[in-house]
């Protein structure tokens, strides 16, 4: 009894363990949101660089992390909110590696833009920054919740109400998201901008729109861990979309 005990303290112990590191994956990611965001507006060349090369160190935690998770998977026997959490933190390694992704891609634009003749102010662009960066902080405020909360207060109305209210806050941000881009399209066709430098604009803003929908995608699961029911972000409301019950 004792052994059995152990062991599944063991397990439940390094779960928390891995989430607090896929967390620490999505921290990295943010840090590197925040460093494209300099080197979009400032025409930081060095910043570009140094966000491409971090996508190395990136791909390397996904790929451990993967195999860490997996490794828990098959021995931690995980049931209910362990073996949702332990999904759940697989689903997370896989999108924070795309979102890296995205910055990557971001940069190395941002580096061809370098290389432009540029006449729009780019600080037209600034709100959609902001948009996502509020996105990104509350999801991971969220996942570090998530990851540290106590049994008793993780069954609570009162925390799972206010999972929702967060999840639609980010749900209305990426409608707004989704608004600013349909008005940088806009402007920017509208620009005196050389073809090249406004679809190279235009495609750096097409991926922070997606960095956005990658996020609303990191509340969806926490949400799904927590209640074992698929919400999806429609507009500016979470609706249920799908449960396993559904097929009972």
């Amino acid at each position: 009894m004792f052994e059995n005990n152990f062991k599944r303290y063991f397990f439940h112990e390094n779960l928390v363990v891995h989430l607090n590191n896929v967390l620490k994956m999505g921290r990295i990611v943010q840090g590197m949101f925040y460093k494209f965001k300099d080197a979009y507006f400032d025409k930081n060349k060095q910043l570009s660089e140094e966000i491409i090369s971090q996508d190395d160190r990136l791909d390397y935690l996904e790929a451990k992390l993967e195999l860490e998770g997996i490794s828990l998977l098959t021995r931690g026997n995980y049931t209910g909110i362990y073996l949702k959490s332990n999904i759940l933190g697989i689903k997370l390694i896989n999108i924070f590696e795309n979102m890296g992704d995205i910055c990557e891609e971001n940069a190395k634009l941002n580096l061809d833009l370098l290389t432009m003749p540029q006449k729009i102010n780019m600080q037209s662009f600034e709100d959609i920054f902001i948009q996502a960066n509020e996105m990104l902080s509350l999801s991971l405020r969220l996942l570090s919740d998530y990851i540290n909360i106590d049994m008793q207060r993780l069954q609570s109305e009162k925390f799972r109400k206010d999972i929702f209210d967060t999840g639609k806050k980010i749900c209305i941000l990426d409608t707004e998201v989704n608004s600013l881009f349909s008005a940088y399209k806009k402007y920017l066709f509208k620009s005196k901008e050389t073809s090249k430098a406004m679809y190279t604009h235009l495609e750096i803003l097409s991926n922070l729109e997606k960095f956005c929908d990658f996020t609303t995608n990191i509340t969806e699961n926490i949400i799904w861990s927590l209640t074992g029911i698929k919400y999806k972000c429609r507009g500016q409301e979470l609706e249920y979309f799908y449960s396993m019950e559904d097929d009972l």
